[in-house]
């Protein structure tokens, strides 16, 4: 339903064949906007009504006030973005045609063959193109726990 229209906006913008084009669609999804919808809804509205007496516009009320306190679940989102987009398969496959311009996931796809599939050099390069991504969610397993958790609270 969404991969031909999302196709046609990436082709004509020229995306084709880039990063961009293949990390655009995964930037703005319905798991975000959900998810920084409910983070924004759990924060007090007291704050807001404070910096409006204080004379604060809404852009600095924006700024200065509500976006450092959506900081944990900004965090926890990009995470969990940047997991979901280097898991893809579909996408990059439809985007690029130039193997070099392949994310690992969909360089993976490419290795099996036809006829024969030498699996212990995909099972070694499948490690390889999971090891960024466990280490950069290890690291960081803190606060994809905080900006969940931060976005279910009231």
């Amino acid at each position: 339903v969404y991969l031909i229209p999302q196709f046609q906006i990436i082709q004509n913008l020229g995306l084709l064949n880039t990063v961009l084009g293949i990390a655009l669609p995964g930037i703005f999804s319905a798991f975000g906007v959900f998810l920084m919808r409910q983070i924004f809804l759990g924060l007090p509205l007291e704050l807001e009504e404070a910096a409006r007496l204080d004379g604060a516009n809404p852009f600095q009320i924006f700024y200065k006030i509500m976006l450092p306190l959506a900081t944990p679940g900004i965090s926890a989102l990009v995470i969990i973005t940047t997991l979901w987009s280097w898991n893809d398969l579909l996408w990059p496959l439809v985007v690029t045609t130039y193997a070099e311009k392949m994310p690992l996931s969909a360089g993976l796809a490419t290795l099996a063959g036809s006829i024969t599939t030498d699996y212990p050099v995909m099972m070694a390069a499948s490690v390889l193109a999971m090891a960024p991504v466990l280490i950069l969610f290890i690291a960081l397993q803190r606060r994809v726990v905080e900006g969940l958790a931060f976005s279910g609270s009231k």
